[in-house]
């Protein structure tokens, strides 16, 4: 829960604030802003938001895509899109999205895959690219869309949040070396006995976590960036 963590500390509002998990997936990151906020999630897999909703009870989910969600313009004081926008078919439409939710002063927490040193090791990228044939390499509804794990830079993401955000904050942690504990997985287990890559990929989310503690310069493998909405 290290990143989860993190961007808690960065999103820093009053208690009682309004606040989006935009790509909840099954609420596993949305408990911490509901200890402090008033939280909502949002996920484009209803069985996630399923899952959710038993998870987090006293928040309130609803269920679509990340560029179409159900509130007001400026509905929330703070939003968390953690490790959504690379998965996205259209990254840009999102943060339109993404703007029109938050009030003028809001704060956004975002963080992507960096493209840094290991960026070209993704193993989701690697194992799409070396068996086009097989089964795809995640579960994630969105993969038939935008079948490809996106890296961005700061620049990137600066020019994606502009002009309606003004970047406040940047965190860079991380190797990418748990890349090579998912890739045999994913290569050798994902196309022929996805039950136990299911199981097995435990290991790598263990080691993405683990790494995700350390920090790193602009050549890691993680990009976390804190935004003010401007007005």
């Amino acid at each position: 829960m290290a990143r989860w963590g993190r961007a808690f500390t960065l999103l820093d509002l009053p208690s009682g604030s309004r606040v989006l998990d935009l790509g909840c997936a099954f609420g596993f990151g949305t408990r911490l802003p509901a200890r402090r906020y008033e939280t909502y999630g949002h996920d484009l897999d209803p069985t996630y938001i399923e899952r959710a909703r038993t998870a987090v009870p006293h928040a309130l989910f609803t269920c679509g895509p990340a560029s179409e969600v159900p509130y007001p313009n400026g509905y929330f004081d703070g939003l968390l899109l953690l490790d959504v926008l690379e998965h996205v078919p259209d990254d840009t439409a999102v943060v339109r999205e993404v703007a029109r939710l938050l009030r003028p002063g809001g704060k956004l927490v975002l963080s992507v895959p960096n493209r840094g040193a290991l960026a070209g090791l993704d193993s989701l990228n690697v194992y799409a690219r070396l068996l086009p044939w097989a089964r795809p390499p995640t579960d994630d509804p969105s993969w038939p869309q935008s079948p490809v794990h996106r890296h961005y830079d700061a620049d990137r993401l600066a020019e994606l949040l502009a002009p309606d955000f003004q970047m406040t904050e940047r965190q860079y942690t991380g190797l990418g070396l748990a890349e090579l504990i998912h890739l045999p997985l994913l290569l050798g287990l994902r196309p022929f006995l996805p039950g136990i890559h299911a199981i097995a990929q435990y290991l790598y989310f263990g080691a993405y976590l683990a790494e995700d503690l350390i920090p790193a310069g602009s050549w890691g493998y993680h990009l976390m960036v804190g935004a003010e909405r401007k007005g």
